[in-house]
């Protein structure tokens, strides 16, 4: 019998979020230090981080790697992008794990050729 997960299950160990993300681990563990993506953890403390997780990293790897964009700015583009003015954060100061559902595709956004310009404030892909 065949399990599916929800968007917002923690399924991926870091080690495979990388690797569909294009990414090493320790790059993975720099955006958490940043705080920019919070993954649930194990009674290990493995990190664990679901589809919706890797939706938003693909987004935060693509500023930060296409487009230069420091932590920061990161953050204020995703809280902007989401239409929210909490720099980034739930009320709980953990950070918004939606993007993913919202932009589609990691893959589809990893992959895609195009620089950043900005426009209204918000960075955007041309061709």
């Amino acid at each position: 019998m065949a399990y599916f997960h929800g968007p917002d299950d923690p399924v991926y160990t870091i080690g495979v979020a990388a690797r569909l993300l294009g990414e090493t681990p320790q790059f993975l563990r720099q955006i958490e230090n940043e705080g920019l993506i919070l993954p649930a953890r194990t009674d290990s403390n493995i990190r664990l981080y679901s589809n919706n997780d890797l939706g938003l990293l693909a987004r935060i790897i693509y500023l930060w790697r296409r487009c230069g964009i420091n932590p920061q700015g990161i953050r204020v583009i995703i809280a902007m992008e989401e239409g929210d003015s909490d720099s980034g954060t739930h009320g709980n100061g953990r950070p918004h794990d939606s993007m993913g559902a919202m932009k589609g595709p990691a893959k589809s956004r990893r992959h895609n050729a195009g620089s950043c310009e900005n426009t209204n404030g918000l960075v955007k892909e041309t061709r």
